[in-house]
């Protein structure tokens, strides 16, 4: 079995043992981990200067960034939500308001409709919050095994590269128990800048 075969088996075992874990955790205790996280994050400098900031619709027992948004939106903050783009394998990202209907997609997640003036190139947003089934202490993130998130901040990174432009802080937001040793890292995954669980906050790198 190749290198690759063997990180991708290893990979779906923690992905499938982790949902699991993820979903049995009872609803009280997911919203007492989403106010844990939402607490650490507004303490963060560089969540308090942003303006523009992505978050995501919690699916499958992912920390629920709601009370983020929130407080997002009361601070007068532009927040945006991932959609689905229809001609590639990407995400777009749409603003989102109090008011803004949502649309379920192809996988249930719900998302805003696209407008012409509704969404921002996501090299253009300060912050990223990341959903993430497995992480480690290097940054490493294990997603869903679709590849959206993957291959939007793939193509940031590479175009910032070009343009020596800035890039969007990327902030994973899991419970503790999600944290794993070590992840196998593809060359074109991008690390997470920062992680927040329930419990702790992970720096990234110096």
């Amino acid at each position: 079995m190749s290198n690759k075969h063997l990180k991708d088996s290893k990979h779906l075992q923690i992905r499938k043992k982790i949902r699991q874990l993820r979903r049995s955790i009872p609803p009280q205790a997911q919203a007492d981990a989403a106010r844990s996280v939402c607490s650490a994050i507004l303490q963060d400098p560089d969540f308090q200067a942003a303006q523009s900031l992505a978050f995501y619709q919690a699916f499958d027992g992912e920390i629920d960034p709601q009370l983020l948004m929130q407080e997002a939106l009361q601070a007068g903050k532009n927040c945006y939500l991932p959609v689905l783009d229809k001609n590639l394998p990407q995400l777009l990202f749409a603003q989102y308001q109090p008011d803004t209907k949502l649309l379920a997609n192809k996988f249930g997640i719900t998302e805003p409709p696209l407008y012409p003036n509704n969404t921002l190139s996501p090299e253009n947003l300060d912050i990223i919050f990341l959903p993430l089934v497995a992480f480690d202490t290097a940054g490493t993130r294990l997603g869903m095994g679709q590849g959206f998130y993957d291959r939007t901040l793939a193509t940031v990174h590479r175009e910032a590269g070009d343009n020596s432009g800035k890039t969007p802080k990327l902030i994973g937001l899991g419970h503790e128990c999600q944290r794993v040793e070590r992840l196998e890292r593809a060359e074109w995954d991008v690390p997470l800048d920062m992680i927040v669980t329930d419990q702790t906050v992970y720096r990234v790198g110096p």
